[in-house]
């Protein structure tokens, strides 16, 4: 197996968070350089997800950014070339892939036809934001919504990224779906990859801190695939936005932590109905209960 070393520039403060960071998404170990400038490098493997992994790696560390710590420069180097060489050069490592039973995710620059009759395409211009599909907790996610969608719900998709959860639920059937993610930056990334997808161009996205700036009716369900350190932060958040019997799918969940965000649903009357693992990433669909 081939390997690419993924070095982040960043300052002595911010070392342990974004060390954290390249190890939340695959890394076995890291390395510290600290002669002239400090970087943070870890090695990953030479194949169809390290595009993926470099773009969580930039979505990781700018909520870094979000949040207040000094992360900067914050450059992503892979193997020697800056991460907007890299961006430049994406399809090279990208292709139509089958993701799960039924999703199929397709590069933009790329003409696809179905093989089979259930399979659904979801468009994506993956050099714009994580989540295109191929990584473990995308999957887990889209795995949970073939489980869960009947068709003619509404949902909530946190922190959506490049919009392929909101695809996917509008390919199976939700009829409606609202988006949002932190800031308008990331609102127009997700507006991207939505309109590549004929079937989500009534897909409402806004700008929202997790949910803080949501006004909407409760919903049939709210689906979240982000990091793990805001996921405890969200749990509260849905239960107001969220009918009585509503589901909650939410991923981006590792190891370490899977037991805690299984307590903290729990504390937020959420029952587990299901929990999945590929790796070391961890999907939950919770239901939440009725009221008496």
């Amino acid at each position: 197996m081939n390997w690419q070393a993924v070095s982040v520039a960043t300052k002595n403060e911010a070392i342990e968070a974004v060390a954290d960071i390249l190890l939340q998404v695959g890394a076995q170990g890291v390395q510290i350089n600290d002669h002239d400038a400090i970087s943070v490098k870890a090695y990953y493997p030479d194949d169809e997800q390290l595009g993926e992994t470099v773009t969580a790696i930039q979505k990781a560390l700018k909520h870094l950014s979000d949040i207040g710590m000094s992360v900067a420069p914050a450059t992503i180097t892979v193997n020697g070339i800056q991460q907007k060489d890299w961006e430049d050069n994406w399809k090279a490592y990208y292709h139509a892939e089958r993701v799960t039973r039924h999703f199929t995710v397709v590069p933009s620059w790329e003409t696809y036809h179905p093989n089979q009759i259930d399979e659904l395409p979801i468009i994506m211009d993956p050099k714009l934001a994580f989540g295109t599909g191929t990584h473990e907790t995308t999957r887990l996610m889209l795995q949970a919504l073939e489980n869960v969608v009947r068709g003619g719900e509404s949902m909530i998709d946190v922190g959506t990224g490049s919009g392929v959860l909101a695809v996917a639920a509008k390919q199976l059937g939700v009829a409606h779906v609202m988006a949002t993610d932190i800031d308008e930056m990331s609102v127009n990334v997700a507006k991207e990859n939505l309109r590549l997808n004929p079937v989500a161009q009534d897909v409402t996205v806004v700008a929202s801190d997790l949910l803080a700036d949501v006004v909407i009716s409760p919903v049939d369900l709210i689906v979240a695939n982000i990091l793990a350190d805001v996921i405890e932060r969200l749990i509260p958040q849905t239960t107001t936005l969220l009918k009585p019997g509503g589901l909650f799918l939410v991923s981006g969940i590792y190891d370490n932590i899977a037991l805690h965000i299984e307590d903290v649903l729990r504390a937020n009357d959420y029952t587990i109905v299901q929990k999945s693992q590929m790796g070391e990433w961890h999907g939950y669909i919770a239901q939440l209960k009725e009221k008496n």
